[in-house]
């Protein structure tokens, strides 16, 4: 097994461990640190994934931002191109199961956005080191989304338990880092 496969079974084993009260209450911390922070203050747009099982919390945050009237864009997986783009909703309630079982924006929903220098994306991934490298659940749909637009938007901003925070990850040249990461204790940039 190579090192990437082996640390994402790992941290996936660490983080399916955590109960749902430690969820609630590290993925509070995140919330809390990120809104409260300049980079969600000043962005206009917030691409963000829709959270499932016991992921860095996102229900919250898509809340939040279309409440404070920010662009709000979640993941939609185009199957056949094996790609991802950012689909804007105005609504929880436009979303159905889709790929992998996640929550996407439902046909009828779908309206495709390009993220600008006023956007910031939060990604989620399985480990984090501290270069900002991330290991995703392998299928590189945000890996290649970032070379596409990783030059234009404001800022990529990775959410992650502190568990799920290591020195190093085997990266390689099509891993794209992020510009910052959001734990539960702290901010890595």
């Amino acid at each position: 097994m190579d090192e990437k496969k082996r640390l994402r079974t790992v941290f996936l084993k660490k983080r399916n461990e955590l109960s749902y009260e430690e969820v609630k209450k590290k993925s509070e911390l995140i919330y809390r640190k990120l809104i409260d922070s300049s980079y969600y203050t000043n962005c206009k747009e917030i691409y963000v994934y829709v959270s499932m099982k016991k992921e860095v919390d996102t229900i919250k945050i898509i809340n939040k931002a279309l409440k404070d009237g920010k662009t709000v864009a979640v993941p939609k997986v185009d199957n056949f191109k094996r790609e991802m783009f950012f689909s804007m909703i105005n609504s929880l309630d436009e979303l159905e199961p889709g790929h992998f079982d996640v929550l996407e924006p439902k046909k009828d929903f779908i309206r495709p956005v390009e993220g600008n220098n006023n956007t910031i994306i939060l990604v989620p991934g399985i480990v984090f080191d501290k270069n900002k490298n991330r290991i995703g659940y392998g299928g590189g749909y945000y890996d290649r989304y970032l070379q596409k637009y990783n030059d234009i938007v404001m800022k990529t901003i990775g959410l992650a338990y502190s568990l799920q925070i290591i020195d190093k990850i085997p990266a390689q040249k099509y891993d794209i880092p992020l510009d910052l990461i959001v734990t539960d204790e702290t901010w890595i940039n």
